[in-house]
């Protein structure tokens, strides 16, 4: 019984702390990019939509364990001036989650890989 007691007074304040932090960058919106673009290259490293599909597969597959089979078709598409491809990936752990992942057109460079719920 104390033993209990002690685990709960163990956890309880790292429940509650654990839910008042809040995201850095919380005014930020899902179209948004995080920071300034980099343009480094003469031609694209990732120009066409295959390119950003078999890119996207083993991001899944390396980040969040999901079968990039079971997960497909993706949504892709080009935003900020045909610089960055924002793809939305359906989950299928999860009725509602989606992820997603803008990628640098020019670098390859990830510029953001996040979950949410919609």
């Amino acid at each position: 019984m104390l033993r209990i007691v002690l685990i709960i007074l163990y956890l309880l304040p790292l429940s509650v702390m654990a839910q008042k932090v809040k995201c850095k960058d919380e005014n930020r919106k899902i179209d948004q990019l995080p920071y300034k673009l980099v343009n480094r290259y003469g031609i694209d490293v990732i120009p066409d939509e295959e390119t950003v599909i078999k890119y996207v597969d083993i991001l899944i597959k390396k980040r969040e364990l999901l079968d990039p089979e079971r997960s497909k078709p993706y949504q892709v598409s080009l935003i900020a001036d045909n610089k960055v491809w924002h793809v939305i990936v359906k989950s299928y752990n999860c009725f509602y989650c989606k992820i997603y992942i803008n990628i640098n057109k020019n670098t390859g460079e990830v510029l953001s890989f996040y979950k949410s719920e919609d």
